[in-house]
């Protein structure tokens, strides 16, 4: 056949393809678009002539043809024929064209022939889109499957979009979808299926451009072989493609390891899920998404985000005592999520109130006699706390119940409106408002010292046994006073 020549003057207004990736891009621009001059399914008997544009940011560094079936692989290499034209879009457009003579019409036909375009660009990257053209009395169909593209991951449902013609038909046509599960992405795809040994997820009738939404939520996770037939049990016009798809309906397993308790300033509380898996998929791609949140405190706003797909584990500092929930949403190399929610305490340690009175140290419950003059040093600083509140601990010191100074070091002075006795308390604070206290029972220096106790209880006792001695001797006395009585015989 001759040399395809070069044809300029397209119209923009040309029908645009999808385009199928077959590599994907790393750089910035936009992917390029591939455009045709001609439906789908147009007929050619004579002379052809297909034409298109390209549009990019920067000119391709190859465009190629190529058109199959033929007895011969024809194909060419077009990039020098490349020409701009005009664009209302901030890219550039280039024209490219085949062109067929009568001679290269008779010999190809008959043929339902799939013309693809190549595009190479700059990055090395290269793009792909199809036209499909009936020279000549064809009578076999052709499916063209734009959407899903080799390799997709699908869940739940699956949206097929694209183009099926036949361009003759003897029996009424059916544009048949079926799945087959496949061991591995090598396996998927490899030979053509049975549609009348398959079960069905739609059956239409072809007629043109379709979009057939399948329920695929009842199919295994695993590879399976997608396929699109033009069915004919003649064999005549029968068509078929496959598509290799990565059906991936099971959420991934989440497993998190870590505390439900600690205490506030307890180091670092380590979270991990690292274990987390997908039964069918494995564990490589997955993505991690951490959200602290404090109920207690903050509610539902969240407190930390951490994400990635190295992001298995998590750290938090026990600084601030409360309640906790963290949240990990773990999403599979395929899209699908899943979320569980841990929850758990950090709790608050209480302060423990240690005191002195001018440098003698306070025992709780205990009562102290204060030294003589007007002013007495308290001394609070030496509380303590977990290492994290320390610096903020704050000292409030009560006479009697009633809150008279703030701070941890402060001077005494007894209360106009206080008796000879007053109960002096220290609260020490931390920033949760949890307090230890201590208290003990002040005595004013010039208060009159009761009795002893003891010597109260011994001079009670002496008291008793006193009288006791003297209620004796005195009952002795009585009785030799006691006149007797004679009896008759002695008178």
């Amino acid at each position: 056949m001759r040399v395809p020549q070069v044809l300029v003057a397209l119209l923009v207004t040309a029908s645009l393809s999808l385009i199928i990736t077959t590599s994907a891009a790393d750089g910035p621009d936009d992917i390029p678009l591939i455009g045709f001059d001609f439906e789908n399914g147009q007929r050619y008997n004579e002379s052809m002539l297909l034409s298109g544009f390209i549009e990019d940011e920067i000119k391709p560094t190859r465009v190629s043809w190529r058109m199959d079936p033929t007895v011969d692989s024809l194909w060419g290499d077009i990039s020098s024929s490349l020409e701009v034209i005009e664009s209302s879009d901030s890219r550039t457009s280039w024209a490219w064209s085949i062109s067929f003579d009568d001679t290269d019409i008779d010999i190809l036909s008959p043929c339902t022939c799939y013309v693809s375009i190549t595009v190479e660009t700059v990055t090395g990257d290269s793009w792909e889109s199809s036209r499909v053209v009936f020279l000549g009395d064809t009578s076999k169909s052709a499916i063209i499957v734009d959407y899903p593209e080799p390799g997709d991951w699908v869940h739940e449902s699956l949206l097929i979009v694209g183009w099926s013609e036949y361009p003759m038909t003897w029996t009424p046509p059916e544009l048949r979808f079926f799945v087959n599960p496949a061991l591995s992405s090598i396996d998927a795809c490899s030979s053509e299926a049975d549609s009348d040994m398959s079960a069905h997820l739609s059956v239409r009738i072809p007629d043109g451009e379709f979009s057939e939404l399948l329920d695929i939520s009842g199919l295994n996770d695993g590879w399976h072989s997608l396929y699109v037939e033009n069915y004919d049990p003649s064999g005549v016009t029968y068509s078929q493609e496959c598509i290799p798809v990565r059906i991936n309906n099971l959420a991934p397993s989440i497993f998190i390891e870590g505390p439900e308790h600690s205490l506030e300033g307890d180091g670092i509380l380590f979270f991990d899920a690292s274990s987390s898996d997908d039964q069918v998929w494995g564990r490589e791609g997955m993505h991690y998404m951490w959200v602290l949140r404090k109920p207690s405190h903050s509610g539902q706003t969240p407190l930390d985000i951490v994400m990635g797909e190295d992001k298995g584990t998590m750290t938090i500092s026990t600084i601030n005592s409360g309640d906790y929930s963290l949240t990990l949403t773990v999403t599979d190399a395929g899209g699908v999520t899943n979320t569980i929610v841990k929850e758990f305490t950090i709790q608050n340690v209480v302060p423990k109130a240690i005191a002195s009175l001018d440098d003698s140290s306070i025992e709780d419950g205990s009562r102290i006699k204060l030294s003589p003059g007007s002013e007495w040093a308290l001394d609070g600083s030496l509380s303590v706390d977990s290492e994290n509140d320390q610096e903020n601990l704050r000292c409030v010191w009560k006479i009697d119940h009633k809150p008279v100074y703030e701070g941890c070091i402060r001077t005494l002075y007894w209360p106009s409106d206080a008796g000879d006795e007053a109960i002096l308390t220290l609260d020490v604070i931390d920033d949760d408002d949890e307090y230890g206290s201590i208290s003990v029972l002040l005595v004013h220096p010039d208060a009159s010292d009761p009795l002893p106790y003891p010597l109260i209880v011994l001079v009670i006792s002496t008291l008793f046994m006193l009288s006791a001695i003297l209620l004796r001797f005195r009952s002795s006395d009585d009785s030799s006073s006691i006149p007797k009585w004679k009896s008759d015989d002695e008178n």
